[in-house]
């Protein structure tokens, strides 16, 4: 037998979906930050070498 429907058996549901949306929408928004990162900024002290 299963349990009934409740109103807050729903607003829980709505909660936990609304709190795992905001943690994904942070990770994306972190790993967006780390991906945009200036090529120049990462490597602004090393010295590169390159062939020709």
């Amino acid at each position: 037998m299963t349990m009934p429907d409740t109103k807050r058996g729903r607003e829980r549901k709505g909660r936990t979906k609304r709190e795992q949306r905001r943690r994904h929408e942070i990770q994306r928004t972190l790993e967006a930050r780390d991906r945009e990162r200036d090529f120049e900024e990462l490597y602004e002290n090393a010295e590169l070498e390159f062939d020709a």
